[in-house]
């Protein structure tokens, strides 16, 4: 591969991270101010509002779910690392390929499953704004789908050269 074209690889990886932070941001913010809203209208007029508690509950599961898949690096989510820490970056490298190939496996399994349950949340409505629970729980499957690209993404690294800065 090219200097260029891994420059520009990496200017796309750039676009779509910055996207997706700017997602998260927009999720987070749709959340808080449904929160906000829900607040002023139950303490300060007195009188709340029944949307504002099920749209703030669907906006923070789609940030969270965003948030796991597409902002926060993979190396930063929770793991257990007391032995990590410990060993070599050789053997480092050995748990992380490892983490990865499981983690593929596992999020490869749930795909079909996740995407039957779904289907079957196509009948059901949401109890107040009567939204299809699909679209509310869909982010899961954008999440499963997301994880698995970036632990991909990963593997590859850690099989290639330049595998110790990604350990």
């Amino acid at each position: 591969m090219s200097g260029h074209a891994k420059s520009s690889y990496q200017r796309i990886g750039d676009l779509l991270s910055q996207v997706a932070n700017a997602v998260g941001g927009l999720l987070f913010i749709t959340a808080f101010v449904g929160f906000i809203v829900q607040i002023f209208f139950r303490y300060v007029i007195g009188d709340p509002l029944r949307w504002t508690e099920e749209f703030t509950m669907i906006a923070f599961i789609w940030t969270v779910f965003w948030a796991a898949a597409f902002v926060v690096p993979i190396r930063e989510h929770v793991s257990f690392d007391v032995v990590y820490d410990v060993v070599s970056p050789q053997t480092q490298r050995i748990f992380a390929v490892f983490s990865m190939v499981m983690v593929i496996i596992a999020f490869g399994i749930l795909i079909p499953h996740t995407i039957e349950y779904l289907d079957f949340l196509t009948r059901r409505k949401s109890p107040v704004m009567r939204l299809p629970m699909h679209w509310i729980y869909g982010c899961y499957l954008l999440f499963i789908a997301g994880f698995a690209l970036k632990a991909a993404a990963r593997l590859v690294h850690l099989i290639g050269p330049d595998w110790r800065t990604h350990i």
